[in-house]
């Protein structure tokens, strides 16, 4: 059991049976609900962040313990920069709520559309891919939800920073021969040229992106005509 939770003979993605992904669907809403009932606990706060460390140090424990090549093991995913980000980052700084918002999108899309590591279940990856992107979610929101300030990026910043980044995946992605940001083999468009692909992916993100603000923006307003 120990030899496949970290082996690194790669096989296939594992399959998701209808009811598994319906428990993955589930557990998306309750991350929601409890992180906008809950952003307020401390405890709360401390545990998915805790949650959210383990994670990370396992996985890249195991990047590192089993030299796992760059191609994989670099922490260039959306999410992934999202995580480090949300964790560790001071909150009044514009990367972080810009990664905040990368990390509540980009989680709802990677728990609707998983894309698993080519291990069998289970495995440390599968693990670390459902656990990150649930702790993910909710350390996110539940930093919006405290400390999302509508005055610290404007909707253009969004745009040219989600572009910048993509493009620097994009080099990344040439020197590794990695698939970081989906900006390689992008689904559904695989073979298109790499200039579609950036610039869809890049587009998709900045409007998910876009739309996350604009609802934190409107919670923010909200908050701020109750104060006076």
């Amino acid at each position: 059991m120990l030899d496949q939770l970290i082996t690194r003979t790669q096989t296939t993605p594992p399959p998701i049976s209808f009811f598994w992904y319906g428990v993955m669907v589930l557990s998306l809403v309750l991350s929601i609900y409890s992180s906008l009932t809950y952003y307020k606990n401390p405890r709360f706060v401390k545990l998915f962040k805790g949650i959210q460390i383990l994670q990370l140090l396992a996985l890249y424990s195991w990047y590192i313990g089993f030299q796992i090549p760059f191609s994989n093991s670099l922490p260039f995913y959306h999410c992934r920069l999202a995580m480090f980000a949300v964790v560790f980052l001071p909150d009044k700084w514009k990367s972080k709520q810009y990664f905040a918002l990368l990390g509540a999108s980009g989680a709802v899309f990677a728990l609707l559309y998983p894309v698993f590591d080519p291990y069998d279940f289970p495995h440390i990856t599968s693990f670390s891919f459902l656990i990150g992107h649930y702790a993910l979610l909710i350390n996110s929101l539940v930093y919006l939800m405290n400390h999302y300030d509508k005055t610290l990026l404007k909707k253009y910043k969004i745009i040219v920073y989600t572009f910048i980044l993509n493009l620097f995946l994009v080099g990344v992605n040439q020197v590794t021969g990695g698939n970081y940001g989906l900006l390689n083999k992008t689904p559904f468009i695989p073979t298109a040229p790499l200039w579609i692909k950036y610039f869809l992916v890049s587009v998709i993100l900045s409007l998910a992106l876009l739309l996350f603000d604009i609802v934190f923006k409107k919670r923010w307003r909200m908050k701020s005509e109750l104060s006076l």
